[in-house]
């Protein structure tokens, strides 16, 4: 179950490929941000699938349909998706963190 107070504007979905990546999907979490992760491997996802806040989904992110389809449930779950973080140059300053709404 998803629970936070204000439905944010938009989220990230970010693909954990990439350490750069995995490690911003940490520090998302830490801070209690509500936020998307995807990964080929299930394993990757452990950390974030207790989460209340997180959607966590096994995808391979590089086949279209199976993107759409992520896409598409973390916008019906969450919110519309804001930026696919999936290299270190994706990653958005850490300032950004604390804004939710």
């Amino acid at each position: 179950m998803i629970n936070f107070t204000a439905r944010p504007r938009s989220v990230d979905l970010v693909v954990l490929d990439d350490v750069a990546a995995r490690a911003y999907a940490h520090s998302l979490l830490a801070a209690g941000v509500p936020f998307a992760v995807v990964a080929a491997r299930e394993s990757l996802l452990q950390p974030f699938a207790a989460a209340g806040h997180v959607v966590a989904l096994v995808a391979d992110i590089d086949d279209p349909d199976q993107l759409a389809g992520v896409i598409g449930r973390v916008e019906q779950r969450l919110a519309p998706v804001g930026a696919v973080v999936r290299y270190r140059a994706d990653v958005p300053p850490m300032p950004e963190l604390g804004a939710v709404a």
